[in-house]
């Protein structure tokens, strides 16, 4: 049976896969799986310490710094309200303090307690040593391909969001872009 029997016109064999597509296929293929695994991680997390989901990606985000209550809201995708009960609640099991901006005592700065986030941290320890022990035989090169693979991969994500809440569906308690308070 010729090739144009077999429905390829002009004769040409079919179009062969390089291994560089399949491998980029099952990089993307796995990349939500990856991302699920780490969610469910999370999860369990959460629920070891009787957090919310968004308490705990909270103390995620005070793990690098202090911060103002409004700059996590817009990083959690959560209304100002909905992030002064995530807040309270964590100030009330000892994993934040706030306290008044020396420079503007209007203005309030979140920060982790040095000991809630040890307290993360020990459940994200099994992890580590794993990771650790399945990167320690990597080369320098190859480690930096990881981390550079890693870095596009949080761009990416946070690109993501951004488009999602821009253009996306919002979120009742929220007006529309650009549309002012009835």
């Amino acid at each position: 049976m010729s090739t144009e029997a077999a429905g390829q016109p002009g004769g040409q064999p079919p179009p062969t896969r390089t291994a560089h597509q399949d491998v980029l296929a099952q990089v993307l293929a796995e990349a939500p799986r990856h991302g699920a695994s780490a969610v469910r991680l999370k999860v369990a997390v959460a629920h070891q310490l009787g957090m919310a989901q968004a308490e705990l990606q909270c103390m995620g985000l005070l793990a690098h710094g202090p911060s103002a209550p409004t700059q996590l809201a817009a990083a959690l995708g959560l209304t100002t309200g909905a992030m002064t009960k995530v807040l309270d609640r964590l100030e009330a099991s000892g994993y934040l303090t706030r306290t008044h901006d020396p420079a503007d005592r209007r203005r309030i700065i979140i920060t982790a307690d040095p000991a809630g986030l040890a307290k993360l941290a020990a459940h994200y320890d099994g992890i580590g040593e794993r990771i650790r022990a399945y990167l320690s035989g990597r080369t320098t090169a190859e480690l930096e391909v990881i981390l550079a693979f890693m870095l596009a991969g949080e761009q990416a994500t946070d690109e993501e969001l951004a488009h999602i809440r821009n253009h996306g569906t919002r979120h009742r308690t929220r007006r529309p872009h650009n549309t002012p308070p009835s």
